[in-house]
């Protein structure tokens, strides 16, 4: 079969291709509709800066494209590796020279005049800047984001990266942390969530609602995916493989049985690897145990970067209340409190270690 052909099993369920490649897709986004309409309008009236955090596979990535193709701003899928980069990025998008420019007009834009540059040529009309991956900046590089970012009349910087930045980068700036008027922190799909990623998905390659799955299989890949965009793709894209393979037309709850160990599609490792240090000192405390309320975490963890076990125990509860949402840890009340395990996809990725 050439790359061109249609796999004939795609064919007989009404497919005319595989929708679970782990492509990035904004048309098909799904969720988090508040958090992009805020997003939106912050855009829309221009203002300044805007964060958008969220664990690996949440989506940050898919919902810059969306605004890329609704704005068509400068979309960095990096940042900047050093501050002199920045004029080579406008110079080739938003100061590209027209021909008598090139002729006559000799270029001497420098990081120093870069905003005075670009307020010249744009006149003060709105300007959308995505930076994507942000985590992975320096603070020098976005120290100059921001320093020309406020130059910039009309400028909007829209900054997406690891739930981890807040704590390596945000807290060592305040110049920047104090400009952000709209911080979003994007989490897991929730059970019709989810439903409605795989139907939209299925319905992009020509098929019909949720065939070939069965409702038993879309509960089970919500449980096993807990609802990580990312990870429902590539756990469907292996069941449509298998699928394949049997030459089935019915995908359902026996393909969890298999002999194949489904759990290692779902990366949740790399989800692991996103933490900040403090939630996964708590995962850690939290596998170890039967059970284990937030006092008794306060007890077996570091609190020397607290004042108080006060301020320990209110911090530990806003953490669990994010690992949760992530679907890493589960709780169940226990008399007045609550109880806190972590979830069985985590505890398969720490005994693998």
């Amino acid at each position: 079969m050439n790359a061109h052909e249609v796999n004939p099993w795609y064919l007989k369920i009404g497919w005319t291709k595989n929708p679970f490649i782990l492509d990035i897709q904004p048309g098909l986004m799904v969720g988090h509709k508040d958090k992009v309409e805020k997003l939106v309008k912050n855009i829309d009236e221009s203002q300044k800066y805007v964060l958008i955090t969220g664990p690996t596979g949440s989506g940050k990535t898919t919902l810059l494209k969306y605004l890329s193709d609704k704005y068509f701003p400068v979309y960095l899928p990096k940042p900047p590796r050093a501050q002199d980069e920045f004029v080579g990025i406008f110079q080739s998008t938003i100061l590209r020279p027209n021909v008598l420019e090139r002729i006559f007009r000799r270029d001497r834009t420098t990081i120093y005049n870069l905003a005075e540059e670009i307020n010249r040529r744009h006149k003060g009309k709105p300007l959308l800047f995505l930076v994507d991956e942000v985590h992975e900046t320096n603070l020098t590089v976005l120290e100059w984001m921001r320093a020309i970012t406020d130059q910039i009349t009309g400028a909007t910087l829209v900054l997406a990266g690891l739930p981890v930045f807040r704590e390596t980068h945000l807290s060592k700036l305040e110049t920047l942390k104090q400009r952000i008027t709209l911080d979003i922190e994007l989490g897991t799909l929730n059970k019709d969530e989810t439903i409605e990623l795989i139907r939209k998905r299925i319905e992009s390659a020509g098929g019909h609602n949720l065939d070939p799955f069965t409702y038993d299989t879309i509960n089970e890949i919500y449980e096993r995916t807990g609802g990580f965009p990312r990870e429902v793709i590539k756990l469907c894209n292996h069941l449509v493989h298998q699928a394949i393979e049997r030459n089935t037309e019915m995908i359902d709850i026996s393909y969890f049985k298999d002999k194949v160990e489904i759990d290692t599609i779902i990366d949740a490792g790399e989800m692991m690897s996103s933490l900040t240090d403090k939630q996964a000192e708590l995962i850690e405390i939290i596998s170890k145990s039967n059970g284990v309320t937030p006092g008794e975490l306060v007890e077996k963890m570091d609190i020397s970067d607290y004042k108080s076990k006060v301020h320990a125990l209110r911090a530990v509860n806003n953490i669990l209340k994010r690992l949760e949402a992530g679907n890493l840890v589960s709780r169940q009340r226990q008399g007045r409190s609550y109880k806190y395990n972590v979830t069985v996809k985590i505890k398969s990725v720490l005994i693998d270690a």
